[in-house]
């Protein structure tokens, strides 16, 4: 069984904004199921201790010169807005008792097996075209 969310689903009108954007600004065309996951990344990182405590704080952490999510940094971010389906995912999440993530922290797109994910982190499933870790 999965265990239950941690961590509190009462979320303003601008974080369920943030969520779904970087739903959208990181698995557009992926399913419903890859982007709650996307969301459920971001909250497990608020949640953990080697991450910023705030849905706001984690999306735009940077490490030295580099954002944590690839889509903040490549001006992505910047050209999308969330769709219906992004919208979906974070309700889905937010009426969702277990975290079915399996606590991931990371995720990838699949563009190349031999890299920093898949050298330093635990590999925990694929999803369409993104790859969750621990």
């Amino acid at each position: 069984m999965c265990p239950e969310f941690s961590y509190s689903k009462d979320w303003d009108e601008d974080e369920e904004y943030l969520l779904a954007k970087i739903a959208m600004a990181e698995a557009e065309g992926e399913s419903i199921q890859c982007k709650t996951l996307v969301i459920m990344t971001v909250l497990n990182r608020v949640q953990d201790e080697q991450f910023p405590d705030s849905i706001e704080d984690v999306i735009f952490q940077k490490t030295g010169d580099t954002y944590q999510f690839s889509c903040i940094g490549n001006g992505r971010w910047d050209r999308v807005k969330p769709s219906d389906d992004c919208y979906e995912a974070v309700e889905v999440v937010k009426q969702n008792q277990y975290d079915y993530s399996g606590n991931c922290l990371y995720f990838e797109s699949c563009e190349e097996e031999d890299n920093w994910h898949s050298r330093n982190l635990t590999l925990l499933y694929q999803c369409g075209d993104l790859r969750f870790y621990q």
